[in-house]
């Protein structure tokens, strides 16, 4: 346990107890450690694992279900309720196990994940989200007895849950970017903002760190910023380095590059307006 431990570079919920007015109401969410927070399969490599970890104080029990998520251009999910031209699961070709289960603190479980393509399957890339929420108790605790007439108390737990994006790739796929130069721009004064455009083009979504330099200083840098099938569209928004501030006139090289990849796969160099 303690060798898994020092491996994560986790996703943490964490939660509070909040008491809010009257009827006082107390909502409480457990703790719950992730790893990875994406999961990529290929006809090559067909079989993945997910770790998580109970980082609560209490015993929990997680289900753990398989749901679809769309991105939006400024990069949030909404639930998808009817399907999209374009748009292909995951749920309809991976398999998982288990579906549920329970951790005493500290504990730990290995969730195992299959692509299972069929011999008809159509080329392409397959997404949906693997959601870990945590099963409310039977029974909460109850509230202290209060005397106060006209006073409702009451103590619900709150269901909160994580989500990782599980990708499968069948067939030859390629995927390329840009960023659109007309596009960026500065904002903010007291904190500074760079905005821009990227596009994606191809058969297969992108995911990577973009940088923006002036000369040599790196000014900027966002990580982890993708753009799923089918869309083709994503809006960045940079916080500028409080030491690096930029002026109208500077030039500046926007930089992304694809996870574990050392050659840009977009790159443009603009004057700041």
């Amino acid at each position: 346990m303690k060798l898994l431990l020092a491996k994560w570079a986790a996703m943490v919920i964490t939660a509070t107890n909040v008491i809010i007015g009257t009827p006082t109401v107390t909502v409480v969410a457990a703790d719950l450690m992730v790893y990875p927070t994406r999961v990529v399969m290929t006809d090559k490599q067909r079989a993945a694992q997910v770790d998580i970890i109970n980082a609560g104080e209490s015993q929990a029990t997680y289900k753990i279900i398989m749901v679809r998520r769309r991105m939006t251009d400024t990069g949030d999910f909404q639930e998808v309720t009817t399907p999209e031209k374009g748009e292909r699961f995951a749920d309809e070709v991976v398999k998982y196990s288990p579906r549920q289960v329970t951790l005493l603190p500290g504990g730990g479980q290995t969730v195992r994940i299959l692509f299972k393509a069929p011999p008809d399957l159509e080329a392409g890339e397959y997404r949906s989200h693997l959601l870990f929420t945590r099963s409310a108790p039977a029974i909460a605790k109850l509230p202290e007895k209060d005397d106060e007439p006209g006073v409702i108390k009451m103590n619900i737990v709150a269901n909160v849950g994580v989500s990782i994006p599980v990708i499968a790739r069948h067939g030859d796929l390629q995927a390329g970017a840009s960023i659109v130069p007309w596009s960026v721009t500065l904002s903010g004064e007291k904190q500074q903002v760079l905005s821009f455009t990227m596009l994606r083009s191809g058969t297969r979504s992108v995911y990577g760190d973009v940088a923006v330099y002036r000369g040599q200083e790196k000014v900027a840098e966002g990580k982890g910023f993708a753009i799923y099938t089918p869309n083709t569209v994503r809006k960045v928004s940079l916080v500028v380095s409080e030491n690096s501030r930029l002026r109208s006139g500077d030039a500046v090289r926007l930089v992304f590059t694809e996870r574990n990849e050392k050659k840009p796969l977009a790159e443009t160099a603009v004057v700041l307006p």
